[in-house]
């Protein structure tokens, strides 16, 4: 004759009830979609990025400024970084946000386009304003175009 019990509560099915209520609490923070906005949203669509970058005069240094290093077919230019800045139409991603997410790379980007060129050929002592598509998925900078000086924003030149 089998013996059943009652719907008696033992202490194992109490600690059961409590690992399964603790299990259920800790997944709804673990799975929550909501992310902290601390932190930049992946970046999948290329962004019109704008570079000022000017390469030391013989006899210069880099000293104290900030630099970025361009990859360009296997070689790896440096350059001094005047300004720089994201033409988001969101206004959600600007230059700071790129900046963390490439420096600590060598070089900080790829570069490719038809005007990859650019840095190669970049006299010493010249600055160039470069504009160009970022992709932050491999960090890949492509040339759309360039144009000697500081840009529609650097100081006019008189001759």
């Amino acid at each position: 004759m089998i013996e059943q019990r009652g719907a008696e509560v033992t202490p194992v099915k109490k600690a059961i009830a409590r690992i399964g209520l603790f299990a259920i609490a800790i997944s709804a923070f673990v799975f929550n979609p909501a992310r902290a906005d601390a932190q930049m949203r992946p970046m999948m669509i290329p962004l019109t990025t704008t570079l000022v970058i000017s390469k030391p005069a013989p006899g210069q240094i880099y000293g104290g400024k900030q630099t970025v290093t361009m990859g360009v077919g296997g070689k790896t230019y440096k350059f001094v970084l005047n300004d720089a800045y994201v033409d988001d139409p969101t206004g959600k991603v600007h230059w700071p946000d790129i900046w963390q997410l490439v420096r600590q790379y060598q070089p900080n980007f790829n570069v490719t386009g038809v005007g990859e060129d650019t840095f190669a050929k970049m006299e010493p002592g010249r600055t160039v304003t470069v504009r160009g598509m970022f992709s932050a998925n491999n960090q890949t900078f492509e040339v759309m175009s360039a144009e000697p000086g500081g840009g529609p924003f650097g100081p006019t030149q008189h001759y």
